[in-house]
């Protein structure tokens, strides 16, 4: 007689088994999913959600179970949740608002909870283990939002330097340069005027008037080539394709290279960040720059693809080429950059970002830069009123 082996039942989650999954909120709905599936099954219970409330109207949620829950039972929970954070009460207090419970989520600024369908009662242990992994989560996501509008805020503070600077070297040393020239030029008209009346001028003093004229022309070039580069691009409600676009119309103007442009993908408004857009227009700029200046290329090509992931930038040139790899040595003790080659992978560094480039004599330089997506935090997660 054949005997069954009995098979042993699948142990109910513990809390260390909760510990063990990865939980994310800067993606709310992909982040925090995962983990609260997993929570709803170790609860045995129809649904549970993260509820996000402020004194404002509306509730942010994240829902995760076979049973659907209504818009007014989160609306309730959101005014519950801000009643419990505006009574003072302790980080982690149970609020029991129809047929589910509110646990409060500690080390958020925001009211936030973790709602449970039914009673958390029985489930102390888990349930305490969930809410300090979704408050270091949720408080994890903050900071970096805080980062990201912090960076945005810094890099836009420069660009109104740079606009400065800019007029302050249009309105200072340009306009010097400009009357210094005037004056060879008129120097130059009382030259003649001598040598007509029977003057005798000495041999090295044309060739010398020319050179100056000639060096001065030369400086003040630079300065209006520098005043282009320095004047701020408009990035406020504008697509990266157009941003982008200017800096590429600008340097043809000033150069007369040749850029061609292939840029794949939508690019929309919300789908880049202003900070996003300000790093990649700089670093188009600074690599167009020195293809030119330094590469003395003739033929530049300008890719951008965007995909699920982010936004990746390409610039190849046909120029000469330079030791990249001894350029970019790192420097000990150096501040963050703000232009060249360091200026460049700093600007894309601090935004998670890569930048990488290859130059030879032969193929010329290719500079790379890909930028992570970026989404408003508030369009991720399910609204709820």
């Amino acid at each position: 007689m054949d005997h069954e082996t009995p098979v042993a039942a699948n142990p109910a989650p513990s809390a260390l088994s909760i510990a063990r999954v990865p939980v994310s909120a800067h993606e709310p709905e992909q982040g925090l999913g995962p983990f609260l599936d997993t929570l709803t099954s170790a609860l045995g219970v129809p649904w549970v959600a993260v509820v996000t409330a402020s004194a404002g109207p509306g509730v942010s949620a994240v829902v995760r179970g076979p049973e659907l829950v209504s818009g007014d039972t989160l609306a309730a929970v959101g005014a519950e949740i801000v009643a419990q954070a505006g009574a003072g009460l302790a980080p982690v207090a149970v609020a029991s608002v129809g047929r589910a419970e509110a646990i409060l989520i500690p080390h958020t600024r925001a009211e936030s909870a973790l709602v449970v369908a039914g009673s958390a009662a029985d489930h102390d242990d888990l349930i305490l283990t969930a809410v300090e992994r979704l408050g270091a989560a949720l408080e994890s996501a903050r900071l970096r939002s805080d980062l990201e509008r912090a960076m945005a805020q810094i890099l836009e503070s420069d660009e109104r330097l740079l606009g400065r600077i800019g007029l302050d070297i249009h309105d200072g040393p340009t306009q010097a340069l400009s009357v210094a020239l005037l004056e060879i030029q008129l120097l130059e008209a009382e030259l003649v005027d001598a040598e007509a009346q029977g003057a005798v001028l000495p041999d090295p003093l044309r060739p010398a008037i020319t050179r100056i004229y000639e060096t001065l022309g030369g400086a003040l070039h630079e300065m209006r080539e520098l005043i282009g580069h320095l004047r701020p691009a408009q990035f406020e409600d504008r697509r990266l394709t157009e941003i982008l676009n200017d800096a590429i119309v600008a340097f043809e103007a000033r150069s007369g290279a040749q850029v061609a442009a292939k840029m794949v993908g939508d690019f929309p408004v919300n789908g880049v960040s202003v900070t996003q857009r300000i790093t990649f227009y700089r670093i188009l700029q600074e690599a167009l720059n020195n293809a030119h200046r330094h590469g003395r290329a003739t033929d530049v090509a300008v890719t951008v693809r965007e995909d699920e992931t982010g936004i990746l930038l390409e610039v190849a040139d046909n120029g000469g080429g330079f030791d990249a790899e001894r350029a970019l040595r790192p420097r000990a003790g150096a501040p963050i950059a703000r232009f060249g080659l360091h200026g460049m992978r700093d600007r894309a560094t601090v935004l998670s970002g890569t930048f990488a480039v290859t130059s030879s004599a032969a193929d010329g330089t290719r500079v790379s830069v890909f930028l992570p997506r970026w989404r408003p935090g508030d369009e991720d997660a399910n609204r709820a009123s």
